[in-house]
């Protein structure tokens, strides 16, 4: 009896890690279009931000960002308010790690002769599970 307890435990675990890395990577889903679309709007719609792209880019960055620290802390890893400022610097920390980690990988692997849009592909799957790792073991500590 005790071994069956000890495995729906387990299983039921997993499934929570499993709903968590779901919800986490549909709020990513969001965030990426939120950044893109934020980026093209500032872009394409003021002479300003075209002609600074990376000021852009990075508004855009901290636009998505901040949603996902919204969304992720109130519904993917279901935290109140209570300490959400302690949160914010954790969570910003690991999206810029992330954000380093992403162009780094598309660099190499464009580097290599990879085709840059596959190479950003894989460089998001690996920046996916290296940002819901930490993020859940360091900013929500689960």
């Amino acid at each position: 009896m005790k071994l069956i307890s000890r495995s729906l435990e387990k299983l039921s675990g997993r499934r929570s890690d499993i709903g968590q890395f779901l919800r986490f990577s549909a709020v990513g889903t969001a965030n990426f279009f939120l950044d893109y679309l934020v980026y093209i709007g500032l872009t394409r719609g003021f002479a300003f931000w075209g002609r600074h792209i990376v000021l852009a880019t990075t508004a855009s960055f901290i636009a998505g960002v901040t949603s996902s620290f919204f969304l992720n802390t109130f519904w993917t890893f279901r935290r109140g308010s209570a300490g959400w400022h302690r949160r914010a610097g954790k969570f910003f920390a690991v999206a810029t790690g992330g954000l380093a980690l992403n162009a780094l990988i598309l660099y190499v692997l464009t580097g290599l002769g990879v085709y840059d849009l596959l190479a950003k592909l894989a460089a998001t799957a690996i920046v996916l599970v290296w940002n819901f790792y930490f993020q859940k073991k360091w900013t929500f500590r689960l």
